[in-house]
């Protein structure tokens, strides 16, 4: 800590009285930011990241038009893709409810029919989800794979101010984000949503089989288990961050008053320099935090929009095949919106937790210019 203070001194004195945007751009330089971008490169190819940076240090996005262009159209892609998955549906259930309305439900070859149909239903709803559930393990992946990007900027940017503790502790911090998403979201909810999904096919072929309790026992699961491990990280951010956050301040301020106290000359030009240098170093820090916070709807958007366009189509498929009497067609596509929706909790576990990894960045060193 003693050294950090000293190096913090000497760049105090070398950048005299500059002004909070030269600080802004030295710490930037000084940031070592090309894994993030790297990173950005290969996962969201898009997005400038560094336009992004650069607009969140002047306090404007200018490309914020550009980046709503695109929601505008991954959410019109999304929809169409559901559309084109969901227009597969349509001749099986179709031939399915003219089988039920033309011929007994006694004939053998009749029911013979309308069980392959109902098969061929449940495989285009399981092409469906499958769909989704590809796009959010992708997504899971890189999640935990920007974690490690992001960590190193920020902790350097963390000591660069001072705040040494914070910074020590946001590297474990993001393990723990990986991990999490790793070894709980990855390891146990994808293949929490895979059961389901076949339960939901299996209970839906016969009608002497109802699957339809264990299938909402593995959903509420999911559910719970992302909701279970939001909470505990949060949490444990939250009592670390407001503990490290008081001990780097303690710490800069006593450094501080140790150098006005020395004269009122030098001391009042330090204090000038420090607060212009902190200041910098702060709006850099939370630039690279609004950066990823882009990057990371960048991330999630896409996989999340296409299974909820999957969701509400199964859910639509679901209410028609009930108004025309297929019951267990109607329940397969119920239950298999169900792991639509599984698979956006995990989905949106993964990316919360990131943003709060960041938000617990950006909100360090908030007290440091009291």
């Amino acid at each position: 800590m003693r050294r950090g203070i000293l190096v913090l001194l000497c760049l105090l004195l070398m950048c005299g009285s500059c002004a909070a945007e030269e600080a802004v751009n030295r710490a930037l330089d000084a940031a070592d930011l090309s894994g993030l971008e790297e990173f950005a490169g290969d996962a969201a190819p898009e997005l400038d990241l560094q336009q992004v940076v650069l607009d969140a240090a002047q306090g404007e996005l200018t490309t914020a038009d550009e980046l709503l262009e695109q929601l505008r159209n991954r959410v019109l892609d999304a929809l169409r893709e559901a559309l084109r998955a969901c227009g597969a549906l349509i001749a099986p259930a179709l031939l399915l409810a003219t089988l039920r309305c033309a011929l007994p439900e006694g004939n053998g070859g009749s029911e013979g029919a309308r069980f392959l149909l109902l098969c061929v239903l449940m495989l285009s709803m399981m092409r469906l989800v499958l769909g989704g559930m590809e796009g959010v393990e992708a997504c899971m992946r890189r999640v935990g794979g920007f974690a490690d990007a992001v960590a190193p900027p920020l902790a350097a940017l963390m000591t660069a101010a001072g705040m040494t503790n914070g910074a020590a502790l946001l590297s474990p911090m993001a393990t723990l984000v990986g991990g999490a998403v790793e070894n709980w979201l990855l390891k146990y909810g994808l293949p929490l949503c895979r059961y389901a999904l076949a339960l939901a096919v299996a209970g839906n072929l016969s009608e002497a089989i109802d699957l339809t309790r264990a299938c909402r026992l593995m959903r509420k699961a999911a559910n719970w288990g992302a909701g279970l491990a939001v909470t505990l990280f949060t949490a444990l951010t939250a009592i670390q961050g407001t503990v490290i956050s008081g001990m780097d301040g303690v710490a800069v301020r006593t450094a501080k008053y140790a150098v006005d106290s020395v004269t009122s000359v030098i001391g009042s030009g330090v204090s000038d320099a420090w607060d212009s240098y902190v200041a910098g170093i702060l709006i850099a820090k939370n630039a690279v935090g609004v950066s990823g916070v882009v990057l990371l709807l960048a991330l999630g958007l896409q996989p999340m929009l296409r299974t909820a366009a999957a969701m509400l189509m199964l859910n639509l498929f679901s209410a028609l095949m009930d108004m025309l009497g297929e019951r267990r067609a109607a329940n397969a596509a119920e239950q298999a919106a169900g792991v639509c929706q599984m698979l956006l909790m995990l989905c949106a576990a993964a990316l919360t937790l990131g943003m709060i990894l960041l938000g617990a960045a950006m909100a360090a060193g908030r007290t440091l210019l009291g």
